[in-house]
């Protein structure tokens, strides 16, 4: 079989102006982070070890936020409290517009930056304006979709308060009607079981009553970070609450962020390849190949990743054992679907 064509749904970059706690209040002194990321280093990266550049064809790449430090609304007008974020769409824009050179901004097919998603709808609208004009013309044709970190509210009453309220509902929907979708970010194995079954319902009510054209498209992270656990009941429990995201429509899912969550002892893709596996199988039970898709959670792969800086070709050579497995049946169509396929499709990069 020839090598993959290769679309990585989910990757991280930042320039050296935010590679600091002033940028990210999670990128504290010292960490492996705290560098900058920028494509060239993806480039170099996903490279086969030993220089086999034909064995990891990634045609490009979508963007996802990187929770940049905004402060809080009640500071001032939107354009300053939101000041990182819209900073984080100009550097989005220099990369769109050639500042790193053509294969850069060749590579950069999508881009799913912040948005205030919790806040009132018409708040919520002067900052979809002032993101499209802080993107340009040119870049802004780039921008899918939007994503909010859910996952570090672990308090369920705060985080029911946000994807109940009035203000979340109406916003999806309006993401909806405009043709751009969301990316959930929840996490079984820190936050809780809770989360996935809070976010489904919250899902559920965005998209009720509204035409299936207008619906907004969901792009779920990283299985919804589970346990990796099958001997609790964890396993059980994210079984479920997946299975009730799959019956939404216009819901994906990546197949992504893994060496965060697993265990330690793990080192070997073979290893690796067999904890995730009744996780990936359950995904493509309830999903679907044609709503699973590739992401390497580059550069966050690296930090616990069996590699370090060399953790993406890793990565991939995991992926491919699980696409691989004869029990899973997989068909090459399947597969071209995993790797690039459904995140053209959600993501509309065609």
């Amino acid at each position: 079989m020839s090598p993959p064509t290769i679309v990585d749904s989910h990757i991280h970059l930042w320039p050296q102006e935010t590679s600091n706690e002033q940028g990210h209040a999670w990128m504290t002194p010292g960490m492996p982070l705290a560098t900058p990321h920028l494509l060239k280093d993806y480039q170099k990266a996903s490279k086969h070890p030993g220089g086999q550049e034909e064995e990891t064809d990634v045609q490009g790449v979508v963007y996802i936020e990187t929770d940049v430090r905004y402060d809080s609304p009640e500071s001032g007008d939107l354009a300053t409290w939101a000041k990182g974020p819209l900073d984080e769409i100009l550097f989005l824009r220099s990369i769109v517009e050639g500042k790193y050179g053509e294969q850069d901004s060749k590579m950069l097919l999508g881009l799913v930056p912040w948005a205030p998603i919790d806040q009132p709808t018409s708040v919520f609208d002067e900052y979809l304006t002032l993101a499209k004009d802080m993107a340009g013309p040119v870049a802004w044709p780039r921008i899918k979709g939007f994503r909010y970190l859910l996952q570090a509210m672990t308090d369920p009453t705060t985080f029911e308060k946000v994807v109940f309220g009035d203000n979340f509902i109406a916003n999806l929907k309006l993401l909806g009607k405009r043709g751009l979708s969301f990316d959930i970010g929840v996490d079984q194995r820190s936050g809780g079981t809770w989360q996935l079954q809070a976010v489904a319902k919250a899902m559920e009510m965005a998209h009720h009553g509204v035409p299936e054209n207008e619906k907004v498209t969901f792009v779920i992270n990283h299985l919804c970070k589970p346990e990796f656990s099958i001997e609790s009941e964890s396993f059980q429990q994210w079984q479920v609450a997946v299975e009730r995201l799959a019956k939404l429509s216009r819901t994906h899912v990546k197949l992504s962020g893994a060496f965060s969550e697993l265990p330690e002892g793990l080192t070997s893709p073979e290893q690796i390849a067999g904890r995730i596996k009744p996780w990936f199988a359950h995904v493509l039970s309830v999903f679907s190949s044609k709503r699973v898709m590739f992401g390497s959670d580059w550069p966050v792969c690296n930090v616990k990743g069996p590699a370090a800086e060399a953790s993406w070709p890793i990565w991939k050579e995991i992926v491919q054992l699980l696409l691989n497995d004869a029990e899973l049946s997989l068909s090459e169509n399947d597969i071209q679907s995993i790797w690039s396929g459904t995140a053209v499709e959600a993501y509309r990069l065609g």
